[in-house]
């Protein structure tokens, strides 16, 4: 056997092989003897006539078992050989294929992903540090404050104030509709900001047991619930229960309460710091992202398309399972867009694309750096990862031993310590400090 490779720059590879008639009349042996197990031939069992009459029997119809077995042979032999490897069994084209001549076959093939990178040093960034206020130390408390709610039954005839809890038995109805024959059940914050604006007006004043029917037109405007947007529904309702709902005062008892904080004071200290934490982490993370955003800019990048496309299909059938959508084809789901497939693939193209670039670039930047991660660091990275879920260490490595996630969890240590990198070494300008709300817009992708 003997090949020749050509590397082209669309990250593909151009292979040729040229075998020998000895090695051709060695695969039609092979395929005889593969066919003799199944082929009838009278006066024999299956797997006992002699090779020279289950060749009789068969002639060239073994022919494409026979170069499968001699190509998937050839690969075996050659894939050490080959300077650039396919990322996947190449598909080949038979040329000639005689028992008397030889063979030649000829594939293209797609090699791995290929990058340029600029210097890291040459990358800017500008990082944002979060500023803590008062305000944002007091919101937090608050919202501490409001998980100690404590509910006390209010005796009958007492009537429904603006910051009681209620439970409720329901029905409602577009007003030029039929009620459903059943209710629903459920628990009514007065004052909650959720509420639509106007609506708890109406329950204002009733006491337990009343039943009442009234008519509610919500905002054109309601992103809580844009089906109901600009509707108006007629609801019946009947107070079940009603609860008088106290919170505790934020001073040193409530503190001690908390988290056994000496004081008011160490408490707020505390809260600050988490936030400081909290904020911290999330918008590191963001400006190494930002980071990568920009490596990918000035890089140089070949992927091969059959790769794209794979990563696409990923990318759409993650994106319908998040969203709880009936999985199906992409082509399905242009039509129920009413938009050309080229059109739908194309977004998730350009997603999946970046996600081929980010995962390449971080594994050139481990190769160029030499960056590892020892048994060590990944015993880290567990204890790390089982604090942000709030389970024993133990637990975690059992669950991901039970799931055959190691290499998961080690590739995705390894990768926090290639953004560690990645972050320490862009050069970063003098950070901005900003607020929380402005940190929130940030995060949220909502930043203009």
């Amino acid at each position: 056997m003997e090949f020749t490779a050509k590397k082209n720059n669309n990250a593909t590879c151009d292979l040729s092989i040229q075998f020998s008639a000895e090695e051709v009349r060695t695969a039609y042996s092979k395929a005889y003897k593969n066919a003799s197990e199944k082929v009838k031939i009278p006066g024999f069992r299956p797997g006992k006539a002699p090779l020279n009459m289950v060749e009789k029997v068969l002639g060239d119809s073994v022919m494409d078992d026979a170069a499968n077995i001699m190509l998937n042979q050839a690969m075996a032999d050659l894939f050490d050989k080959l300077e650039h490897k396919p990322i996947r069994l190449p598909q080949f084209q038979m040329e000639t294929f005689d028992k008397n001549t030889g063979a030649k076959a000829k594939a293209t093939y797609d090699t791995k992903p290929e990058v340029t990178l600029p210097k890291l040093k040459k990358i800017k960034i500008q990082p944002k540090e979060i500023k803590i206020s008062d305000a944002d130390i007091q919101k937090e408390l608050e919202g501490i404050q409001k998980n100690m709610a404590r509910n006390s039954l209010k005796e009958e005839g007492e009537p429904v104030e603006s910051a009681d809890l209620l439970e409720i038995n329901y029905k409602f109805k577009e007003s030029d509709k039929e009620y459903p024959e059943q209710g629903q059940v459920g628990k009514f914050q007065m004052g909650a900001p959720q509420n639509p604006p106007g609506f708890e007006t109406n329950l204002l004043g009733m006491k337990l047991n009343e039943t009442k029917e009234f008519s509610f037109t919500y905002p054109d405007s309601y992103p809580q619930s844009p089906e109901s947007a600009g509707k108006t529904i007629v609801y019946t309702v009947t107070v079940s229960a009603i609860y008088k709902v106290t919170y505790p005062e934020i001073n040193d008892d409530f503190a001690s309460e908390v988290d056994g904080s000496a004081n008011l004071q160490e408490l707020k200290e505390k809260t600050k710091k988490q936030l400081v934490e909290i904020f911290g982490n999330a918008l590191t993370k963001r400006a190494t992202d930002d980071a990568y955003n920009e490596i990918i800019k000035e890089s140089k990048f070949i992927i091969p398309e059959s790769l794209i496309y794979e990563e696409t299909e990923t990318v759409f059938q993650n994106f319908m399972r998040e969203f709880g959508l009936p999985v199906s084809s992409l082509a399905d789901y242009a039509k129920r867009l009413n938009k050309e497939e080229k059109e739908v693939r194309e977004s998730f193209s350009k997603a999946a694309e970046k996600r081929i670039q980010t995962y390449i670039l971080k594994q050139k930047i481990a190769e160029d750096h030499k960056i590892q991660i020892s048994d060590e660091e990944v015993e880290s990275g567990y204890e790390k990862e089982a604090v942000q879920q709030g389970i024993p260490t133990e637990s975690l490595k059992k669950e991901v031993q039970k799931q055959k996630a190691e290499t998961f969890y080690r590739d995705k240590f390894l990768f926090d310590k290639i953004d560690e990198f990645v972050y320490a070494e862009v050069e970063k300008k003098s950070p901005k400090t900003i607020s929380t709300e402005e940190a929130e817009k940030i995060l949220s992708g909502k930043e203009e």
